[in-house]
């Protein structure tokens, strides 16, 4: 279920454990437990502040496109005080379908007002993959799983953001 939108994750639960609770009801539950976590316990991936700064230091605009709910994008931008570095913050709440679904990418292309040519996407989900090629942006995978075959059509697959980091930098 990673990267999917909480109502997804809940739905499948619900189904594949056979659990005798409302799917919308599992959700909120797992959004409050998610959002109490991060804020109390929550860590960045290592590097990931260093790749943000970079990457804004060399002009580029951010966007976070994301299945992530509202709730739990305001916890984890919050505790990481990282909300500056975003331009634009997309939410898959706001389509009808979350990723694979290419819609909330879409969306952040559009509020960007930029081509798909003209992004490049950093993912670390199966799903955010998928979503982004099928938006038909760029897509480096950045994800301790980087090297399986379901990533062969990334443009870069690193196994942390330091190594992107580095990658980054020569690139400069």
């Amino acid at each position: 279920t990673k990267g999917k939108r909480l109502d997804e994750i809940a739905q499948t639960w619900c189904e594949y454990c056979h659990l005798h609770i409302e799917p919308a009801l599992l959700e909120s539950e797992i959004r409050r437990l998610i959002t109490t976590l991060i804020a109390g316990t929550g860590e960045a991936m290592p590097g990931v502040q260093d790749v943000l700064f970079f990457l804004r230091r060399s002009g580029y605009q951010l966007a976070l496109a994301t299945s992530s709910s509202y709730q739990v994008i305001d916890a984890v931008l919050t505790k990481l005080n990282i909300q500056h570095y975003f331009s634009v913050i997309c939410s898959a709440d706001d389509e009808k379908h979350g990723k694979p679904h290419p819609a909330v990418y879409l969306s952040a292309l559009r509020e960007l007002q930029l081509s798909a040519a003209d992004c490049l996407v950093i993912e670390d989900s199966v799903s955010g993959f998928q979503a982004a090629q099928a938006a038909g942006i760029n897509t480096i995978v950045v994800s301790e799983d980087a090297q399986q075959t379901c990533f062969n059509a990334a443009s870069a697959r690193y196994l942390s953001m330091n190594e992107l980091l580095a990658a980054l930098a020569v690139a400069a």
